[in-house]
């Protein structure tokens, strides 16, 4: 019973240690990710500003005919 105890206790602060030098690694892509969505981000507005909206469809210029009754 008191290697369970003892067992959670390390495994605890092992999982702790590991938890603190992974939470760097994790803190480092998390900012390198929020870089990345900035520049996508100013990329499309960007593009968004240089692209120009479609013309619109001129309407038809033939008669439709109507039948006569």
């Amino acid at each position: 019973m008191i290697t369970i105890i003892v067992t959670f206790i390390v495994g605890a602060i092992v999982g702790a240690l590991v938890a603190r030098n992974n939470i760097k690694k994790l803190n480092v892509l998390v900012n390198e990710a929020k870089e990345l969505a900035d520049k996508a981000e100013a990329e499309l507005k960007e593009l968004k500003a240089k692209s120009k909206p479609k013309t619109k469809r001129k309407p038809s210029t033939r008669k439709t005919t109507t039948k006569k009754k």
